[in-house]
Formats: structure tokens, sequence, C-alpha cells
């Protein structure tokens, strides 16, 4: 099973580190969520110097599909909102349009202008991004998630191997910022737990020493 995309906007707050097994129990004793269960995934992050914005390439069905997850606003370093659709997942060959799409997130400028008709494969695309000044280099993430319903929210517990260690992640999502503050409040999580997201993360564990 692969984890569909969300549709719209949402406030996130994510954590990495060490998941306590009260903090655990708390969240699990909430209904799954959508079967989402132990689900098995992996990315390739394009980890931009310049910009946060969460641009990937997702393995789906056997296949890579670029993601665009767009950052909108950040509220007090931790809380960050997302637009998230379908929509804004491309299937390989890309068009020119969706490569400069990802280079003005990743805050680059590709070395080669494309045209609208130019088609991209994954390497191509990945070699585009690297080649782009600054280089965008890419790391690849496996993840195992669950997510549990919470009232007005969502919460996922995911275990997440970077190239340099393994860690854990929760993370709290719902529409209203305020939902996510108190659950965040509610729970707790600990100081073994840093708040960050995914392109903070891969800059600190994604490559190698």
């Amino acid at each position: 099973m692969t984890k569909p995309p969300e549709e719209g906007l949402i406030w996130e707050w994510r954590a990495f580190g060490s998941i306590s097994e009260p903090l655990a129990a708390k969240v699990r004793a909430h209904p799954i969520r959508q079967g989402i269960s132990d689900i098995q995934g992996e990315d390739l992050y394009l980890v931009s110097p310049e910009s946060d914005q969460n641009v990937k390439l997702r393995r789906s069905d056997g296949d890579w599909l670029l993601k665009l997850k767009l950052l909108i606003k950040t509220r007090n370093q931790q809380y960050e909102l997302y637009n998230e659709a379908a929509e804004l997942m491309y299937k390989f060959p890309v068009s020119g349009d969706q490569l400069m799409a990802a280079a003005l997130l990743l805050g680059v400028t590709l070395s080669n202008h494309p045209k609208s008709a130019d088609r991209f494969t994954d390497k191509q695309l990945m070699l585009a991004l690297e080649q782009a000044s600054p280089s965008v280099p890419t790391t690849r993430v496996s993840k195992r998630r669950s997510q549990y319903e919470f009232d007005g929210a969502w919460v996922e517990l995911a275990e997440v191997h970077f190239q340099s260690r393994k860690v854990e992640s929760i993370s709290i999502h719902s529409p209203e910022r305020k939902t996510v503050k108190v659950i965040v409040n509610e729970l707790a999580p600990g100081e073994e737990l840093e708040p960050m997201n995914y392109i903070m993360a891969c800059r600190r564990w994604g490559f190698a020493n």
C-alpha cells in the first residue's frame, strides 16, 4: 500500500529523535487513520541550500513520482502550513514547466532553461537540479509510518532511515493550527524530540559525514 496524498491546506508540527513508550502508547490508543499502519515508503529528497520547500521523488507502485509539498508559511519556527494535492504529483517523464516549478521552489537557477515541450526522466531531473546554481543534491529516505485519528486532526508515528542515522518521528496535522497546538500540549513530546521538518532533517542526517 502506498500512502495517498493529502488534499488542501494543512498545518503540521513535526519532530525527530526518540519516541518514549508512554508517548507512543498515548498516540496508539487512538484509531488507525485510513488503514495507514506500518506503511513502508521511500522518497528521494531534493535538498536545496536555499529553500526549505519540500520537493521529492516518491516511490509509488514501483515507479517514481515528482511530488511538490508546498510550504506556505511558518509560525513560531515550529508550526508549518503546507498545501498538498494529488495534482501536485507528476508522473515521469515530467515537462519542462514542471522541472522549472521544482527549481523555483528550491530557489535555484538551472544551467539550461527547459522548454515547455521538453520531457525529463527521473534521472534527468535529478541531474538538472544537481547541475543547477547552487547545486541541489538528492538523498534517499525510507520510512515506516502509522497514522492515528484525533479529534479534528491526525498524528503520525514513523521510523525513518536517513543515510547516516535511523531516527523516530512524530507529526501532528490539522487544517487548524490551534488544534495542532492543543495536541502538542496534550501529548507533551519531551526533550528527546527536536522540532524540525524533513528538509532540515535531511540536511542533518541525509548525507555521509
